[in-house]
């Protein structure tokens, strides 16, 4: 074939609407990374706001956490489905209406009267915005950008992620305490009006040959296996792993929360058995056979979970001790895990540009390893009530494996599907990275919850200093949480403990907290380490430098032949 044919050729395929070639390629990157950072902001807000959606709207707890977890569940339960709906209606399509719900969840939360309407409104529709919005990132990602390219623009998705795991707290906690948490969630809803006039820029991928027929079966069973395995990792820190804490009710006397995850699981079985038998019958499918069956893309998927497995349990045991423990503000726990962020910014961007012809395989596993030396890193830098600059180091490793993973993870579930797949993939990534998350923070929460209360056990009842009634009143707590020494003072006076024996008491719970928070650490450590176990089966080069080194056999060959 002529050079005139291939370009032809070449033209025909590229898809419709506005070229990906030049400025307009990056342009329409920054605004699919601003969605990204849209919907992060959104999750950063809530958290630095906690406090005065409790003072202001008068808040129990126990909706603050609800509204913490109802975007997770809310997004993690609808992303495959949406992956699906963006294969049939265009992405750009679900991308827009992702972009107008969550435009429309932040009015709710700007205009929210009460606690009720900001959790089950606002908050839920920021979680289908998100189900929405970010398998429509990765949808565009994967049918507009190719080779290198594509590894750069999933590197700068997950370098949006990281500028908001930093900027986040900061920005948002300026706004909160300057203007008022309203508005914090009103400056969200103008970076999505921002986003949407945007994604004219963006790109229109060409409509998959096949037509594709929407599963409602499948839907259902997906949606009700990603919610019982979501919620029931969410839960396992607050109704307890075996041992129940305070669930709403028990199952043969232990906590509900493993069942639940059991549950979710059969379900998730049954959807897999039945995605089969529709892709046979149909041509299409909720989780195509080829990301089942192609080892890469389960391994890639498996890191996908680790990005986000890795920002939820690190993250999550540093904050509570900055933030418990030591008192930092938003601001300035968000100035302590800087490094951390910019560990995720430049690997993750900086990588897929300068090494050009990484191995993948490679990369991954000496991040998997980078990360487990900074979670070990940290567990030197606590103390019982401060920490070193030992802790923003190996956060910062953290945050490198993190960029390092994210540079390369998305890459490798693409490049090993066919094209409608790969673009169908979005949902599933994101899926992966919402209970990659859930882990990380159920186990992590559990194990420091776990450490806490029987260290405070343990030692109470050998402390010759406190009195035998106080001995066996510890004793009856079925869990102590991770406090300040203020409110754990608090909660030993609400269960009866004699004033004078509260000070021993927290001299105590002080080594007990210092235990339980490296007890976290050593959990993001080895959960880490058991993620080499999926890199088996990565590529070991990029298709792009394998496609250049297959040109320049064919140079070669046809060198020698003119010779």
């Amino acid at each position: 074939m002529s050079s005139g044919s291939n370009d032809a050729a070449s033209a025909s395929a590229a898809p419709p609407g506005v070229s990906t070639s030049g400025l307009a390629k990056w342009l329409a990157l920054l605004v699919l990374c601003l969605a990204q950072l849209s919907t992060s902001g959104d999750n950063a807000t809530l958290s630095i706001a906690t406090g005065a959606l409790v003072k202001d709207l008068n808040a129990p707890m126990e909706l603050v956490s609800i509204a913490n977890a109802m975007y997770s569940l809310a997004a993690g339960s609808l992303m495959v489905a949406a992956g699906m709906i963006g294969l049939m209606v265009g992405w750009k399509k679900t991308f827009r209406i992702g972009c107008a719900l969550l435009f429309c969840a932040e009015l709710t939360a700007f205009f929210s009267p009460n606690m009720e309407v900001f959790t089950y409104g606002a908050r839920l529709l920021s979680g289908i915005g998100g189900s929405f919005m970010i398998p429509s990132v990765l949808g565009l990602i994967a049918s507009n950008y190719k080779g290198r390219d594509q590894a750069v623009a999933f590197g700068a998705i997950g370098a949006a992620s990281g500028v908001s795991f930093a900027a986040g707290p900061i920005i948002c906690g300026l706004l909160v305490d300057h203007l008022g948490w309203r508005y914090a969630f009103a400056a969200i809803a103008c970076l999505c009006v921002v986003i949407f006039i945007g994604s004219f820029v963006v790109p229109t991928p060409a409509k998959p040959a096949r037509k594709v027929v929407f599963d409602a079966p499948g839907v259902l069973l997906t949606m009700v296996g990603l919610f019982s395995v979501i919620l029931g990792f969410l839960k396992v820190s607050s109704w307890g792993l075996f041992t129940p804490f305070n669930p709403p009710f028990t199952v043969a006397g232990l906590s509900p929360a493993p069942f639940l995850v059991l549950f979710g699981i059969v379900v998730l079985a049954l959807m897999l058995k039945w995605e089969r038998h529709r892709e046979a019958k149909t041509g299409s499918a909720l989780i195509p056979l080829s990301f089942v069956g192609t080892p890469q893309v389960r391994n890639g998927l498996y890191l996908t979970a680790f990005i986000f497995l890795a920002y939820g349990s690190g993250i999550f045991v540093t904050v509570s001790f900055v933030q418990v423990v030591v008192g930092l503000t938003a601001i300035q726990t968000g100035l302590m895990i800087l490094p951390f962020a910019l560990g995720v910014v430049i690997c993750s961007l900086g990588l897929p540009v300068v090494y050009k012809n990484a191995n993948p395989k490679r990369m991954c596993q000496a991040a998997l390893l980078i990360g487990t030396a900074g979670s070990v890193a940290c567990i030197f830098g606590f103390d019982l009530s401060s920490y070193t600059a030992i802790v923003p180091f190996g956060m910062g490793l953290i945050g490198i494996s993190m960029g390092m993973v994210s540079a390369y993870a998305s890459y490798c579930v693409t490049s090993a599907l066919p094209a409608r797949d790969a673009e169908q993939s979005g949902g599933v990534q994101a899926t992966s990275r919402n209970v990659g998350q859930a882990i990380g923070v159920a186990v992590c929460g559990m194990i420091m919850l776990t450490a806490i209360t029987m260290s405070v056990q343990d030692a109470a009842h050998d402390d010759v200093r406190l009195s035998s009634a106080t001995r066996a009143q510890v004793a009856t707590i079925s869990v102590i949480p991770y406090l300040s020494d203020a409110k754990f003072s608090s909660l030993m006076l609400e269960h009866g403990i004699a004033q004078t024996d509260v000070p021993v008491l927290v001299d105590v719970y002080q080594h007990a907290r210092l235990k339980a928070t490296r007890a976290g650490m050593i959990a993001t450590a080895l959960m880490t380490l058991l993620f080499l176990f999926g890199t088996r089966n990565l590529p070991t080069r990029s298709k792009s430098s394998a496609l250049e080194s297959q040109g320049g056999e064919s140079n070669t060959r046809r060198g020698t032949a003119d010779a």
